[in-house]
């Protein structure tokens, strides 16, 4: 019987860039064929994307919806729609990070792991996290309100998406973007601090 074929014990992985500035992508896209890793435009890859994916959560959704990690560059608040848009790994850099941080964030977020700069770092679903002081002016969208209202009455992320005719993945999105504009960390935090503001009722 013929011997078995082994592997390498570690395939770098493969990246997709979609970022809106053709110039940092084709920086990107050097970095990472300078490191050796692969450009791909399997949905399986690694994605990294930048702030301009934040005004089309549909779109980021349909591109996460064969898994596979993420790497977002720009706004902070990408801290808080990753975790409910993927359950690979993700990764959020300044728009500005160092060719070493790009690379540490990519082959983080492929290994299953979650890369943060150190202002962000913080205890994850703290109690302390949704006793912050409320957001003095939150200005919801009217699929942000939609999903608020189908969170106060305890509807789940799938029956949410059913109710509203779009994919879980999007609801997910759109529950991330909640909890970035409400300051919470939790679908409770985010429904009582709705009914604080007078966004929601029950």
């Amino acid at each position: 019987m013929a011997e078995p074929v082994a592997l390498p014990a570690h395939l770098p992985p493969s990246v997709r860039v979609a970022v809106q500035s053709a110039m940092l992508r084709a920086g990107i896209e050097s970095l990472l064929g300078a490191a050796g890793l692969l450009r791909s435009e399997a949905e399986s890859a690694v994605l990294i994307v930048d702030d301009a994916w934040l005004a089309d959560p549909d779109a980021l959704a349909d591109a996460l919806a064969e898994g596979g990690a993420i790497v977002a560059l720009g706004s902070a608040e990408w801290a808080a729609l990753l975790p409910e848009l993927t359950g690979g790994g993700w990764a959020v850099l300044s728009a500005d990070a160092t060719p070493a941080e790009l690379l540490a964030g990519v082959l983080g977020a492929a290994a299953g792991l979650v890369v943060l700069p150190p202002a962000l770092l913080h205890a994850p679903n703290s109690p302390a996290d949704d006793m912050a002081p409320a957001p003095s002016d939150v200005t919801l969208t009217p699929r942000e309100h939609d999903v608020l209202v189908l969170l106060a009455e305890g509807l789940s992320n799938k029956r949410a998406a059913r109710e509203l005719g779009v994919t879980e993945s999007t609801i997910k999105f759109h529950v991330g973007a909640l909890y970035s504009k409400l300051g919470v960390q939790s679908r409770a935090g985010a429904v009582a601090r709705g009914i604080g503001l007078g966004l929601v009722s029950v």
